[in-house]
């Protein structure tokens, strides 16, 4: 059968276009069926000469989630790859996730693996090829490539409250993730390092941050369970160690208690 055709979605911003037009890998995008590159917090809609190859979509609007569902919406592909401004796409990585989704179809979430700038690996990675409700921990929205079908077909979409560019600035891909599995979703990890993304040292940003602490608290709420409340008192016990601080730990607790109505605003 014929390869499944790929679209690949990139989120920026209008204030980061110049940067992103000077230094993304354009040329690696070129076996892609279709790009997709949506540019928030734009004033004034322009037409950019050095993107005409590409569907560009401006939106006034901010938020990494509301980006990549305006992606998924205008689409046509069979799988979307949701990636951001500043990673680096490895040459030929487009041919082989395409190689790959043409060997793995039926599975309706993919995962792949990023490197450092240095080349060490972003994180670590599971060995598996069929991938748990476990994995959701992990996974980074860059890493993920969804079938359109399924998703359309359950109505699956990143949640707007989440991500950069919202008021609970994390956990949208991890949440993205556990839906897609909930309802049935096969989730497959493809173990090559496709893309290239800077340093982020996430433990200090991540639990010394008010508003990404009740996002944590919220994934731990959608996760739900025994499980749940084991990955919450992880969180609450890393973050008394990184930031030394009850109140700000108590933030979590907040995102718990109150993320009943904010998961299910998609």
């Amino acid at each position: 059968m014929p390869s499944p055709s790929l679209t690949i979605v990139i989120s920026t911003v209008e204030e980061n276009l110049e940067s992103f037009k000077r230094n993304f890998q354009f040329k690696n995008l070129n076996n892609a069926d279709e790009v997709i590159i949506v540019i928030q917090g734009v004033k004034k809609k322009r037409i950019y000469l050095e993107l005409s190859s590409f569907i560009v979509i401006n939106d006034k609007n901010y938020g990494l989630s509301r980006s990549r569902n305006i992606g998924i919406e205008n689409s046509s592909s069979d799988f979307i790859w949701f990636l951001d401004d500043d990673v680096t796409l490895i040459e030929n990585g487009i041919d082989k996730i395409k190689n790959y989704l043409k060997m793995n179809h039926t599975f309706d979430l993919h995962t792949i693996r990023m490197k450092h700038l240095d080349g060490t690996p972003y994180k670590n990675y599971s060995n598996k090829k069929k991938l748990g409700r476990l994995h959701s921990l992990r996974v980074s929205s860059v890493e993920l490539i969804a079938s359109k079908e399924f998703i359309i077909k359950n109505n699956v979409r990143f949640n707007k409250s989440l991500g950069l560019g919202s008021k609970f600035p994390s956990t949208e891909e991890n949440i993205f993730y556990l839906d897609i599995f909930d309802k049935g979703g096969l989730v497959s990890h493809f173990p090559e390092f496709l893309l290239k993304h800077e340093y982020i040292d996430r433990k200090a940003t991540h639990f010394s941050n008010a508003a990404i602490l009740k996002a944590k608290g919220m994934f731990c709420f959608r996760y739900g369970g025994f499980v749940g409340l084991l990955i919450f008192c992880y969180y609450l016990i890393k973050c008394l160690l990184v930031s030394k601080s009850l109140k700000l730990s108590l933030e979590l607790y907040e995102g718990y208690k109150n993320s009943e109505s904010i998961i299910k605003n998609v």
